[in-house]
Formats: structure tokens, sequence, C-alpha cells
């Protein structure tokens, strides 16, 4: 039962960072939207916390691959970012002054947090594979080949 339970850690893991990366991608997406007044976009972002299964058991049992903390999805949340000011006088959202507003999305950082996400998503993945290969090996051993 233990080897379910690393499975299920790691479909946990690659869940999160599924959302880390939708919510990435839009603000990716989002970087030059410009907006007026409250149809501004507002940077997202992830918030990630563990949890433990209370139904395990009481505190101090042994750990188990079942009763480890699981990464989860607690909200995603607007951030709180200072728009960047563009110098654009041509843009229809330009101010008398000729500045654009645009989301506080910095692309490197958010370029940056895709190659995480990604190599976050890979070892989840991999530790995922290794665990299925290991119960496939099992199961071959007890049909005896």
């Amino acid at each position: 039962m233990g080897m379910f339970g690393v499975l299920d850690i790691s479909s946990a893991g690659m869940d999160v960072q599924q959302a880390r990366l939708e919510v990435a991608a839009s603000n990716i997406a989002n970087s030059r939207n410009t907006g007026k007044g409250e149809a501004a976009y507002k940077p997202l972002a992830v918030v990630v916390r563990s949890t433990v299964d209370q139904a395990q058991g009481p505190a101090g049992t042994a750990t188990t691959a079942e009763n480890m903390p699981r990464p989860v999805v607690a909200e995603v949340v607007q951030q709180n970012v200072a728009p960047t000011l563009v110098y654009d006088p041509g843009h229809p959202d330009a101010d008398e002054r000729g500045m654009v507003a645009l989301p506080g999305v910095d692309p490197v950082t958010s370029m940056l947090d895709l190659i995480s996400i990604s190599r976050s998503y890979e070892a989840n993945l991999r530790a995922f594979d290794i665990t299925r290969s290991l119960l496939q090996r099992t199961l071959d051993l007890g049909r005896g080949r």
C-alpha cells in the first residue's frame, strides 16, 4: 500500500505544477494588456499549502507514504503590484503625458518561473514513473516471470 501513497504524492505535485503553469501563462499572456481602471490586469500568484489527511492517525505515529503531507493549491490570488509605466504616446490607452500603464508582470521572472515549473513537473513525473515501474516489476515477480 505504501507505493500507492508515493503515486498520490507525485500526482498531487503534478497538479500543483499544472496550476502554477496556468497562472504563469496567464501572466505572460496579459503582460501587455493595458485596460482602464478596474479592467486593468493584475498579475496572479498560486498559494500552495501542505496538507496531511487527519484521518491517518494520531500524532507521533510512524511516517509512511499514506500520512506524508501533500501539496495542494490553496487559492489563486491577485498580486498587489504597481503597474509599469511605459512611454508610448501613440497608444490608445496613453495618458496626457504619453505614458501607458502596463501590468506589473516581469517577463524574465515569469520565464524563469516556467523553467522551474517544468523541472518540478518533470521530477514528479519521474518519481511517478519509477514507482509505477517498481509496482509492475513486483507484479511480474508474483506471476513467476
